[in-house]
């Protein structure tokens, strides 16, 4: 029970609220890992883009890769492309190859020339951008720039989507004082990004469309895009979105991320480093000042300041203005909480940006007193108390006229106070509630609440959220004395009979003179048209080349019928039947045309 109380009491403390930004975490890297790493299992047959989603983000997070997976990947990369594979795609496995670094080269005359046709005549932005990106990794310059930036403008006008800006400004901001053009387009992209809630935004079409314009946005130069506020919001969107599970989107993530935490807007994190308790011999918190990515800021804030703590039982402010000290990494900052026992809503500022986080001063708790003992339940006589001091222990006996009493005393209030009646497997938990005089009391009657004679143990359990150490006391023992003697190893069910399954007995059977009739009554048409045809003859003078088509399709049908009825299905059925049917009808109506012919 015990434990039960202090996990309870640890997952209340380990949801410490934290307002603000929070920042990506080590067990949010390792998913975004994992999220990556598919983008070398998965592969499918012309894929050539996730092998490089993958590779760059292993490369920008600066994590190993097993030789296996290079080896994989550099064969996928070499065996898939193809000379008529999209420029965007070429890029990609051509970034991959370099990144791999896969032996021999991916790179010919032919890819050089078909990122220079990609800048002369694109069919969109991105064959600029990646053009452009191509020559680049190529070591090529890019031929008449000027002539480039023209072109790129031409498409943008043709398509203004968002897709299509978020590729022309990473163009644009390659092509250096010509591709100044795109500073103009800025606002426009800004102020087309959706709010959510007040608190987030995000740009139509999800994180990998946030992530391009995001990205773009950050590399042109000298361009202020965001202010502080809109990259908070743009902060938060990203961190909801940390959970993603494709190659692509954990690369969108950690590109746009790394934009907004390289820039001069870029987003605080102030969050608790370690726990979010403290205790009255360790009173010190640890508090994260960082990035978006969780490490140190360009320009470290000042001041760190606590500027309240208030507690939450009563909304009393303990503390004000109290600045942090530097702690033993770089992001970390100590604030010393040397408050009562209790819970507490801390906000913290950390140059112009503020957040509050939640935490707990946990201290220990000792009884001042406890009285344990029996009286009437009628209450006829005062009860005989017994006090005792921890760690003894009392044996009582009691009978079905007595309740059971436990009054006790504590320096502060407890959420979990109980009293434990056990014998064997079989337990009883009595809940201890406080009077008019703040004392915790606990009434049990025997006869009511106990239902066969035995003897007890009995055991006090305390703890809460704000407890350092839960106790645990084992009182002694009650021999109670009821009237009913059935202990809990007496049996309450007998065995049941076994069930038997007894089948249907089968129904009887018509006479076996009845089924013959119903079987030549069912025969009898068949049986006259073979007396009509002995009567009349066949028309075989009618019968030619035409009507063998008809014939083998009838034939068919009947043949389809009869493997219904043995071991067929109406489905299959019904797909044959529109076939050999069709043809039937096909064959039938050349038949009975022929045979009006001859007839004319």
């Amino acid at each position: 029970m015990l434990k039960c109380l202090t996990l309870l009491a640890l997952a209340v403390a380990a949801s410490a609220s934290v307002s603000g930004i929070i920042d990506i975490s080590g067990k949010d890297k390792q998913r975004l890992l994992q999220a990556i790493t598919s983008g070398f299992i998965k592969l499918q047959p012309d894929d050539l883009d996730s092998v490089y989603y993958a590779a760059k983000g292993f490369d920008i997070m600066k994590e190993p890769l097993v030789k296996v997976l290079i080896m994989d990947s550099c064969a996928h990369l070499e065996y898939q492309y193809k000379p008529e594979t999209s420029v965007e795609s070429t890029f990609h496995a051509l970034a991959a190859w370099k990144i791999l670094k896969c032996v021999g080269k991916l790179e010919n005359p032919e890819i050089t020339n078909k990122f220079k046709k990609a800048l002369e005549k694109p069919t969109c932005t991105s064959d600029v951008r990646y053009g452009i990106e191509g020559l680049q990794l190529l070591g090529q310059q890019i031929p008449n720039p000027a002539k480039v930036a023209q072109v790129l403008q031409q498409k943008l006008k043709e398509d203004d989507s968002l897709l299509s800006l978020g590729n022309g400004l990473h163009a644009a901001a390659m092509l250096g004082n010509h591709g100044k053009f795109a500073m103009d387009r800025v606002e426009d992209v800004v102020v087309q990004a959706d709010e959510v809630d007040g608190k987030m935004l995000q740009w139509e079409g999800g994180l990998s469309t946030t992530g391009l314009l995001l990205t773009g946005l950050f590399k042109l130069k000298d361009a202020k895009a965001l202010s502080q506020n809109q990259a908070d919001k743009f902060a938060a969107y990203l961190l909801t979105r940390k959970s993603v599970q494709t190659a692509k989107g954990a690369l969108a993530l950690i590109e746009a991320s790394m934009a907004l935490s390289e820039s001069s807007v870029s987003p605080v994190s102030i969050t608790l480093a370690k726990s979010s308790q403290v205790t009255l011999d360790k009173p010190d918190l640890i508090v994260k000042v960082s990035n978006l990515l969780g490490k140190p800021l360009k320009q470290a804030p000042s001041p760190v300041v606590a500027l309240s703590a208030t507690r939450l039982a009563d909304d009393v402010v303990v503390l004000s203005k109290q600045p942090l000290t530097p702690g033993s990494a770089p992001t970390e900052y100590v604030l010393p909480l040397k408050l009562e026992p209790g819970q507490y809503k801390i906000s913290l500022t950390a140059g112009s940006h503020t957040s509050s986080i939640v935490a707990r001063v946990l201290g220990p708790i000792k009884l001042q007193s406890l009285e344990i003992g029996l009286g009437d339940s009628d209450g006829s006589s005062a009860p005989k108390m017994n006090k005792i001091q921890q760690p003894n222990k009392v044996n009582l006996q009691g009978d079905s006229n007595q309740n059971l009493i436990v009054k006790f005393s504590l320096p502060r209030s407890v959420h979990q106070a109980y009293l434990r009646l056990y014998e064997g497997k079989k337990e009883i938990i009595f809940i201890a509630e406080k009077d008019n005089s703040q004392l915790y009391k606990i009434n049990v009657n025997l006869a009511n609440e106990l239902t066969y004679t035995g003897n007890y143990n009995m055991e006090l359990i305390l703890g809460d959220s704000i407890v350092s150490n839960g106790l645990r006391w084992d009182l002694g023992s009650i021999d109670v004395k009821l009237t009913t003697t059935e202990g809990p190893n007496v049996p309450t069910h007998d065995v049941k009979p076994e069930i038997e399954h007894m089948f249907r007995v089968a129904e009887k059977r018509p006479p076996q003179a009845v089924s013959m009739f119903f079987t030549v009554a069912a025969a009898s048409p068949l049986l006259l048209l073979l007396i009509i045809w002995m009567k009349i003859g066949l028309p075989f003078n009618y019968f030619n080349i035409y009507s063998v088509p008809f014939h083998l399709g009838y034939a068919g049908i009947l043949a389809l019928y009869t493997w219904f009825w043995l071991c067929g299905n109406m489905f299959s059925t019904c797909v044959w039947l529109v076939y050999i049917g069709g043809f039937t009808f096909i064959a039938g109506n050349r038949m009975l045309r022929n045979i009006a012919t001859d007839k004319k």
